[in-house]
């Protein structure tokens, strides 16, 4: 090799001795990782493979997938259908770098238990169920019905950005919850706006509520199955809340103590944010801009002067979203100060404070108990009629 490039290339003596050096390192990497350091494993089946079907060759590999790095349901899915749908793995692959947007941390098993309940069948996957004549037919008709799936979850990553505004992974406990939305899209292609309320609801009551914390598979099966049933075009929100409220004895609407959640409160906060920004703080391309939990009243000043407790001080209605960079420049600025401050540089400062006086007249946030506890209550209740208002639709 090195040879062949020496009658290729017009270099000095030091370049040819460092790249001969380079070429015998690579070439001696390269023996190890496949003859020593066995990172590959190879069993040969000494020519007997060829008098076996596809279908059996699978089979045997199904069965001895057990060492090394196991495949998923997903990986081991596509094996069993490309036989008789080849174009399928390409299809999923590009359909989760839609959906993710380099954001998310969606995986192919999701899309394709999406294509399997929007057929009609359950959410469960494995090779199996594309074993015989049963297997087959499903098979064709998840191909005849690529199409409309296609446009479906076009529709949804549209849904995902726009209405719910989904750009951070740390936003979602659950993609489950995605997909009872993609199926109704395939359903109704084009929902009225009703509809999408409804549907941006459901997406949070999903997330906040945990609806999907367990038995994933069978949930998704039964919401399908109301999706289906249903009388009328428009999202069952419905009887989707009172499955979870009934059939799963699950939280279903906002209460005073969801907002008091610490794992919930980037949730809440972007929902809250959406709702006045008309987009997700996490929209952002720099990571020193995504959003910190900053407290408006700064948490150390108050447990030092006023010797409150942390249920008063991280509080929601104490609490609003802030670039990273402008909350280390923030520091202990006290709250009348720095809002007065961007107030008269034009930053919206209500779109943060959201309650009157303060909004307006930023001075009036004085550093006292008094006040302090006076702005957190009105504005802890502001933060949770906007959230009953979107996550509580159907109330």
């Amino acid at each position: 090799m090195n040879d062949q490039l020496a009658a290729l290339v017009t270099e000095s003596d030091a370049t040819r001795k460092a790249r001969e050096r380079r070429v015998r390192a690579n070439v001696s990497q390269l023996s190890g990782l496949l003859n020593h350091e066995k990172y590959f494993w190879v069993d040969e089946l000494d020519g007997v493979a060829k008098t076996y079907p596809y279908r059996r060759i699978l089979e045997i590999f199904v069965r001895v997938n057990s060492g090394g790095t196991k495949l998923t349901a997903g990986d081991l899915m596509f094996a069993a259908m490309k036989e008789g749908w080849e174009d399928i793995e390409a299809h999923v692959e590009q359909t989760v770098d839609l959906l993710n947007g380099g954001r998310l941390g969606i995986e192919s098993d999701l899309v394709l238990k999406g294509l399997l309940l929007a057929q009609g069948e359950g959410a469960e996957l494995g090779p199996d169920r594309f074993d015989g004549d049963k297997g087959s037919a499903l098979l064709a008709k998840m191909e005849a019905g690529w199409e409309r799936a296609d446009q479906a979850f076009r529709e949804l990553r549209d849904f995902m950005l726009h209405a719910v505004h989904l750009r951070a992974d740390r936003l979602v406990r659950s993609y489950n919850a995605l997909l009872p939305l993609f199926v109704y899209l395939y359903l109704h292609p084009q929902p009225d706006e009703q509809s999408r309320m409804r549907m941006v609801a459901y997406f949070h009551k999903a997330q906040l509520f945990g609806w999907f914390g367990s038995q994933g598979d069978a949930i998704l099966n039964t919401l399908a199955g109301i999706l289906r049933k249903s009388e009328d075009a428009s999202f069952p929100l419905e009887q989707i809340t009172t499955y979870f409220k009934i059939g799963r004895s699950a939280p279903v609407e906002v209460v005073d103590s969801t907002l008091s959640e610490t794992r919930l409160r980037p949730l809440l906060l972007n929902i809250v944010y959406s709702q006045s920004w008309g987009a997700s703080p996490f929209d952002v391309s720099f990571k020193g801009n995504e959003p910190h939990i900053d407290h408006i009243y700064p948490q150390h000043m108050l447990r030092s002067r006023f010797s409150l407790g942390s249920a008063q001080i991280n509080d929601l209605g104490n609490l609003r979203f802030v670039g990273a960079t402008d909350n280390i420049r923030k520091r202990a600025e006290l709250p009348d100060s720095y809002f007065t401050r961007l107030k008269a540089a034009g930053v919206p400062i209500e779109k943060h404070l959201l309650v009157e006086p303060y909004a307006s007249h930023p001075d009036r946030l004085i550093f006292d108990a008094e006040t302090f506890g006076r702005f957190r209550k009105e504005r802890k209740s502001k933060l949770f009629g906007i959230l009953r208002r979107v996550v509580d639709l159907e109330q």
